[in-house]
């Protein structure tokens, strides 16, 4: 006698799964879209499968917000804490940005719009946005700068960036035209000329990058 096999039980999600669909609806379609129905049918589960996780769909947003701040605010900070030289840390912010699976500019830009409908969060985006300043701030003081000028040279590569994304200018500007531009970008945000050998150097690596991953 052959004995049938029982059925696999279906795997429950985690919570991760469930802000992860999230963050893909919020950068994709906007708050609105971000449904418990609507992740339900997108993950395959039941809608009461959610409330093994989140007590409600507050609780969930309340983790997106969090997942953000971890990520964006979290990885820039980290990249420039403890730099050797002005060139790789300035280098080393350029490569956040460009790199987006370490800064989430979909994520970035996603908040920012979600904020402009919510006083709460629109305070937590600035506070975010300090502690971004801050650190970049820090570095520039660290290499020389007096404290005034740090935070305002912190204060244009910053928000020059953050524009750079509302605009879209890299749906226009490939990879290495950006490069072409990088020792004037870095005479612009610092007063000083790029070392040419680091620069040389990133520029390389940045192409070289991008070349396997299109390969």
């Amino acid at each position: 006698m052959t004995l049938l096999a029982a059925p696999e039980k279906p795997q429950r999600l985690a919570a991760a799964d469930w802000i992860g669909a999230a963050l893909d609806m919020l950068k994709t379609s906007g708050l609105d879209a971000v449904q418990i129905t609507t992740l339900a049918k997108r993950l395959s589960v039941t809608r009461g499968s959610f409330y093994w996780h989140f007590e409600s769909r507050e609780d969930l947003l309340a983790a997106l917000v969090a997942e953000w701040r971890a990520r964006n605010t979290g990885v820039m900070v980290e990249a420039i804490r403890d730099i050797d030289t002005l060139d790789n840390g300035v280098l080393a912010l350029f490569s956040v940005w460009v790199d987006h699976t370490r800064f989430d500019a979909r994520l970035d830009q996603a908040i920012r719009d979600w904020a402009r409908r919510d006083t709460d969060l629109l305070e937590t985006v600035k506070l975010e946005d300090d502690a971004r300043v801050a650190a970049i701030a820090k570095l520039y003081a660290a290499h020389g700068y007096p404290e005034s000028e740090a935070f305002i040279r912190a204060r244009v590569i910053y928000f020059t960036q953050i524009s750079f994304y509302a605009l879209r200018v890299e749906d226009d500007e490939n990879m290495a035209q950006r490069l072409g531009y990088l020792e004037e970008y870095f005479r612009c945000f610092t007063g000083r000329d790029i070392d040419p050998q680091i620069c040389a150097a990133y520029r390389e690596a940045q192409l070289k990058g991008q070349t396997d991953d299109n390969a």
